[in-house]
Formats: C-alpha cells, sequence, structure tokens
C-alpha cells in the first residue's frame, strides 16, 4: 500500500475463528497407523507477520497446521507441540542432545515419523547432528524450514510443509533428512540427505542445495521421484533405534586465510580444545607458517582434521608436497565431507569415545553417508 496524507483505512470485516479444536495428542479414538510427530524449534516455517510491528512472530498450532494441510487429518494421527522457541542461530550441543532425545522417545513411543520445524540458517549443522545421534532409525526423521513466512504471497511454506507430510506417510526410506523447495518455483520440493546438505543463498525459496551428490528425491504434489538412494535403508518398523547424543563443546572451525598467524592454534590448544577442523585451500593445504603450531596441537594429542574451502570436491592430500607434509604431520583428511558436518562430526566423537586412536577411527568411518566412496559429477552444482 502505497501511503498518501489522504489515505484512508477501514475494516471491512473481522476472519472467523476456527471453532474446531484438535488434541495436540495422538488421538486416542482415531485407528489410524500412520502417527506423525511434529515438533517445533523456532524459525519461519510456522510464522505469521504482526501487521501492528511488521516484524515475523511464531504462530504454532495445530489449528493452523491441519487448516493448511486438511487431509492430514485422514491418514494420519498428528501430535505437535514446541521444544524449543528460538532463533537457530541460538541453537546449541545441548539443544541437538535434548532434540535427539526427544526423537527417541516419540519413536520408541510407535511414533512412524518425525517432522522438526527448524530455522534455515543452522539446519544443516542440526541435520547432521542428528544424523550422527540417531542410528539404524526405523523411519524417517525430516527437518524442514522456511524463508518466508506462511502469510507472504511468496511464501515457500505451504509446499515445504506438504512435502514433509507427503514423504512421512509415504517415503520409503528411514533416516534423516532436510526437505526445502528444490526450486524457485512452487513446482517440487528436494529430499536432501541430512549429512550433505547446506545452504547457498540468503533468501531464494531453493536456497538448499546437495554437496557432492544429488538430492535423495524430488518430491511433487501428486508423486516422489527417487534420485539417489545409495546406502539408505527402507524403512522397517521393528528395527531398534540408538541414540548417541553427547557432543563436545571443545572442536573449532577455522577457516584458513592468507597471512592468518598460527597463535589462534596455540591459544585453542591451551584453552583445552580437543578438535579442529581446518577449512584449507583447494585438495586440502594451509601455508606452511601454520606447520609448526599443527604439530604442537597433534602431539598435545588435539585431532586436526582438513577440510577445503571449495564448496564441491574432497580433500586429497597427496596430491602436492604440502598436503603430504600435513599428512605426516599427523592431519586426518575429511574425504569429502561439508567443513560443517566435519566439526559436527568431530563434536560428536568426541562427546561419545574417549580413546584418541578410537576417535580417529570412528571420524574416518561413513555412518550416515558423510564419506562418498566416489564424489559424483552429477553433484556439481
Amino acid at each position: 500500500i502505497r501511503y498518501k496524507p489522504t489515505l484512508k483505512i477501514s475494516l471491512l470485516k473481522k476472519r472467523e475463528e476456527k471453532l474446531e479444536k484438535i488434541s495436540q495428542e495422538f488421538r486416542k479414538t482415531n485407528q489410524l497407523s500412520n502417527k506423525i510427530v511434529y515438533i517445533g524449534t523456532g524459525g519461519t516455517i510456522m510464522s505469521r507477520i504482526d501487521y501492528e510491528t511488521g516484524a515475523v512472530k511464531p504462530s504454532f498450532k495445530i489449528e493452523d497446521l491441519l487448516e493448511l494441510l486438511p487431509e492430514v487429518k485422514e491418514k494420519a494421527e498428528v501430535k505437535m507441540y514446541e521444544l524449543f522457541k528460538i532463533f537457530s542461530e541460538d541453537i546449541t550441543i545441548e539443544h541437538w542432545s535434548k532434540l535427539a532425545e526427544a526423537i527417541y522417545e516419540e519413536f520408541k513411543n510407535n511414533a512412524t515419523s518425525v517432522i522438526i520445524a527448524h530455522g534455515t540458517d543452522t539446519l544443516g549443522y542440526t541435520s547432521a547432528a542428528l544424523s550422527f545421534a540417531l542410528q539404524n532409525l526405523p523411519n524417517p526423521v525430516i527437518l524442514l524450514g522456511a524463508q518466508r513466512s506462511l502469510d507472504r504471497p511468496s511464501s515457500d511454506s505451504y509446499l515445504n510443509l506438504y512435502s514433509a507430510f507427503k514423504y512421512a506417510l509415504e517415503g520409503k526410506y528411514a533416516g534423516v533428512f532436510v526437505i526445502m523447495h528444490g526450486s524457485s518455483s512452487d513446482d517440487y520440493c528436494s529430499l536432501h540427505l541430512g549429512t550433505k546438505v547446506r545452504k547457498f543463498h540468503t533468501s531464494r525459496r531453493d536456497a538448499f542445495k546437495s554437496i557432492n551428490i544429488i538430492p535423495v528425491a524430488k518430491i511433487y504434489l501428486d508423486k516422489i521421484i527417487y534420485e539417489y538412494t545409495e546406502g539408505l535403508k527402507e524403512r522397517k518398523e521393528e528395527r531398534e533405534i540408538y541414540l548417541f547424543n553427547k557432543f563436545s563443546n571443545k572442536v573449532f572451525l577455522l577457516k584458513f586465510f592468507p597471512n592468518i598467524s598460527g597463535d589462534i592454534i596455540y591459544y585453542l590448544v591451551d584453552k583445552g580444545y580437543r578438535g579442529i577442523v581446518i577449512e584449507g585451500t583447494g585438495l586440502g593445504h594451509v601455508s606452511h607458517n601454520l606447520f609448526e603450531s599443527i604439530k604442537y596441537a597433534i602431539d598435545k594429542g588435539v585431532i586436526v582434521v582438513m577440510t577445503s574451502q571449495c564448496i564441491f570436491g574432497r580433500v586429497n592430500m597427496y596430491v602436492y608436497e604440502t598436503g603430504r607434509n600435513l599428512l605426516r604431520l599427523g592431519v586426518i583428511s575429511a574425504e569429502d565431507m561439508l567443513p560443517e558436518t566435519a566439526l559436527v562430526k568431530l563434536m560428536w566423537v568426541l562427546g561419545n569415545f574417549k580413546d584418541l586412536e578410537e576417535s580417529k577411527k570412528i571420524f574416518l568411518t561413513n555412518i550416515a553417508g558423510e564419506i562418498s566412496k566416489r564424489t559424483l559429477y552429477e553433484g556439481y552444482l
């Protein structure tokens, strides 16, 4: 609305409130076999604009959700609650631990799928954390967010929500996944593996992309087309889930840049950090003036991991002398792991395992698809 001094605004009528109230617990009288749990942590996905202030505020009511997706009521029992109500940048390892435990308990109570509403900015970190904390999943855990609130004409919320519930009801594979718009249009959503997904754009609706692999599937309004399912397990209700939800807060992600000083590494070691993930250049390199501080860290029992600042491709430290010398110092190659995923994995490894050599071995073990045997050419954006 373009403001003019002569502008007048008058109320025509008030929106009618929905009288129907739906329980936030599983509806005991319903014999539907699908039991979907929808857990809120905050974010734009269930928010609306407050037109008095212009700010986006959360509106987390099951009535609002099922008003958007009325067909869900006929196909599943829905349990909905907020575990947190925070901005995604405020999420910590304690939140990851509590969220993983809540999901574990829901599956123990016969949930057939769990959907997590999450802010987009750190969604990739949380999806990686849950991928390691929850193992041998019987059914899918689906994380989703939104770039634009529900009541904006360009909102991506509806299609993301619809696709999440569609996969919860019809999806073939178990695991931790992220569902977001697959293109800038409202034609389909992509199903991303939780350890291979990254936010690429600050505001586009198709901000999330799979790295070094292609998405698991495309989800349309009427169908799911699977594209890359290597290593995934099909859903199996009787599969026993395992919970490993401890994370260490003494792991640091260090981005290499020209003229960087080794002082930061000495500082981290002296402050008790047990793991350092380096975003090196290209195939996994840093300048020679860091070698002494890296050796100091490794000699002190710190695990030092090398990733790449390049978005796509994999670390290969055997090609150049710099990389080979870093390997001789004891630096570990993270293969084709995203730096963020490598950070979360090392936090998880050091939180659950105490022995240094065992921790190194587990870090190099593919647990949730984070390490690919080969880097797909098609996985390049």
